[in-house]
């Protein structure tokens, strides 16, 4: 008697880009393409986008108001057309991300892109930096 195994993180997977999908209206999970992380540095927000084979010319960068847009291409180097892929994670073509920020900026963002990794650092708006506070004794 064969007992039949399912990786419950692959079904937890599936799951989720399902309802990503009927929530947002994306195409599963290249809608999560880049994977970015956000942090405050004190002075700055950072974004950090992970962009393997995107080349800098690729990319368009958009600030407005609270919002860094990221748009892109990224497209694989040609396989041999009767190739039979057992496994296809790594997608290609046009991409958006949409990035909400958690204050205002102000002054002109930079970006760098190396290793495959871009960097954009956004200057806060004098009003959402951190001020430091005098207590008053009596």
């Amino acid at each position: 008697m064969a007992i039949s195994y399912r990786d419950p993180f692959a079904q937890l997977q599936r799951e989720l880009e399902s309802m990503l999908e009927r929530a947002f209206g994306t195409e599963g999970p290249s809608s999560l393409y880049p994977p970015v992380n956000l942090f405050d540095a004190g002075e700055h927000y950072v974004v950090k986008a992970e962009l393997p084979g995107v080349r800098p010319e690729d990319l368009e960068l958009t600030v407005q108001d609270n919002t860094l847009v990221l748009r892109g291409e990224r497209t694989l180097p040609e396989t041999a057309q009767n190739a039979a892929y057992h496994r296809r994670e790594r997608g290609e073509g046009q991409f958006r991300r949409v990035v909400r920020l958690p204050g205002p900026t102000e002054g002109e963002p930079q970006a760098q892109f190396r290793d495959g990794v871009l960097t954009v650092r956004l200057p806060k708006a004098s009003q959402a930096r951190p001020r430091r506070v005098t207590i008053h004794s009596d």
